[in-house]
């Protein structure tokens, strides 16, 4: 049975149909942005996960989970700090990699833990953290960090 946005008995019958009807619906009554949305996402999935600047190269799960220490990460002072302070492995591994996405931490901005990881993720940044990967830890300023 064919889905018909027109049909108001489609609507309704899961959170799922009814995705699909509203894409079927917005596919209909706007193709150019449609396919504008379209070649986005090819254009999206055709950049190697490596070349990309949205997103680290594993989650933070996934690094614990293979690694013994955190000494290996790329930014291990930045993703200690924020595994240290409760912040969740997979939030803190995107933090550390200098993507300022506080909103997976809480939409409220009066959240503890939200403005401790802005006070932290603040002090990396004006140290100059992200600007350059140090070459050893001696490049590292350990008095700008905050425990």
């Amino acid at each position: 049975m064919t889905l018909h946005y027109k049909n108001p008995n489609d609507w309704g019958r899961s959170p799922l149909t009814d995705r699909a009807l509203r894409l079927e619906q917005f596919k209909a009554e706007n193709p150019e942005q449609w396919a504008a949305m379209i070649s986005a996402d090819i254009e999206a999935l055709s950049t190697p996960i490596f070349e990309s600047l949205d997103y680290p190269p594993f989650t933070g799960t996934e690094f614990l989970a293979t690694h013994s220490t955190i000494d290996d990460h790329p930014y291990s002072a930045a993703f200690g700090q924020f595994l240290g302070n409760g912040i969740d492995a997979d939030i803190a591994n995107i933090l550390a990699f200098g993507s300022n996405r506080f909103d997976l931490i809480s939409e409220d901005f009066h959240d503890p833990i939200r403005q401790l990881a802005t006070r932290i993720y603040s002090r990396f940044e004006d140290m100059g953290y992200w600007d350059e990967v140090p070459e050893s830890d001696d490049d590292i300023n350990y008095d700008y960090i905050p425990y």
